[in-house]
């Protein structure tokens, strides 16, 4: 590693590490305050991004064409998010309805600087010339693959939730049991509508979701395979996925299960994250990765009653542990996936340590 990429590691690890660190003291006085902290996980999501993103700034403006106008919206809107959230852990916080549960008027701030910044952004990406996102990895590359890998992960999706509901039905002596409220709520067709529909929204909420994927799968995860190999690098990078979000896990996920909420977190992005690799390493295309994370994230909400707030302050015993390992193991299972042990493939991806 040369002497500019360990610089530009530094600068993600302080940007990615230390902002969630530094907004965790004002998101633990929001909590104290009985604030709704949305606002702040938001502002979390675009953090290893804007690592990566000042990092090229700083070592590689000289060097390289970069994307300047999509990078500075998406600088400026974090920027934005993060003033907004710090505000609500202090400011009189109004509670508004918004048709899919109860949202406070900071997060709707928070939510409406996203939408403007994701759009000025993704046109912006678009716009600036294929050369630029070479450079930048924001290429939308081999896109009927992309495609399909996208439909493997909503499969995936599903599949994990029979799992957990079969695992459950076993484990409480019920044998195959009853999958009727799960079926109901899978193939119900209004579930499915709001499920197609929704992925109009992912230009318009798209920095949030790059926001991750730039900096776990496209930054870091090469960094790390070149360092540990395919295998483990990828799952090095699922653990510090997973305790990245360890404030969170306490603070906003739950307020009573912090720690059963972070080994949970560590396991979800430990195995999602192997699926996340291995198709990023099959399609070299980060955006499909970001959307499969949209995916995640607002399919969770629809197939589960349609509540944004469903992800908020959930409760969870040590004993439904073993039931959310078992779930995720199917994601897990590419690990063992051909493209691991190519040369080829990893001589390839060592290639990305010079292009961040």
């Amino acid at each position: 590693m040369s002497v500019n990429e360990r610089k530009k590691l530094y600068v993600f690890l302080a940007v990615a590490f230390g902002m969630t660190a530094l907004m965790s003291i004002f998101m633990f006085l929001g909590l104290k305050g009985d604030k709704d902290l949305t606002a702040f996980v938001n502002a979390m999501m675009t953090y290893p991004a804007c690592g990566v993103i000042i990092g090229m700034l700083l070592f590689d403006r000289k060097e390289k064409k970069l994307p300047m106008v999509g990078f500075i919206a998406f600088l400026v809107t974090s920027a934005i998010m993060v003033i907004i959230a710090i505000i609500s852990a202090f400011a009189p916080q109004q509670m508004i309805d918004s048709g899919a549960g109860m949202v406070s008027n900071w997060n709707l701030y928070s939510q409406y600087i996203l939408l403007a910044g994701s759009v000025v952004a993704y046109i912006a990406f678009w716009a600036c010339g294929r050369e630029k996102r070479e450079n930048t990895g924001l290429c939308r590359k081999n896109v009927l693959l992309s495609i399909v890998m996208i439909l493997v992960f909503v499969v995936l999706f599903f599949c994990r939730f029979y799992i957990a509901q079969l695992s459950a039905n076993i484990a409480a002596g019920e044998g195959i049991g009853d999958f009727s409220e799960l079926n109901a709520m899978t193939f119900n067709p209004m579930n499915w509508f709001s499920a197609v529909m929704i992925m109009l929204n992912f230009p318009i909420t798209m920095i949030a979701f790059l926001g991750e994927e730039y900096g776990w799968r496209y930054y870091l995860q090469p960094i790390m395979q070149k360092k540990f190999g395919l295998r483990l690098g990828v799952i090095l990078v699922g653990v510090v996925w997973g305790i990245w979000h360890t404030a969170a896990d306490f603070m906003f996920y739950s307020t009573t299960s912090g720690p059963q909420l972070l080994v949970t977190q560590i396991i979800t992005c430990v195995t999602m994250g192997i699926f996340f690799g291995y198709a990023y390493m099959k399609t070299q295309n980060i955006w499909a990765i970001a959307i499969m994370h949209f995916i995640n994230n607002n399919y969770v909400v629809i197939f589960t009653g349609g509540d944004v707030n469903v992800l908020q302050n959930q409760s969870l015993t040590w004993s439904q542990i073993p039931i959310m390992l078992i779930r995720s193991l199917i994601f897990a299972l590419f690990i063992f996936a051909p493209i691991f042990n190519k040369k080829k493939v990893a001589e390839e991806i060592n290639t990305l340590d010079t292009a961040v």
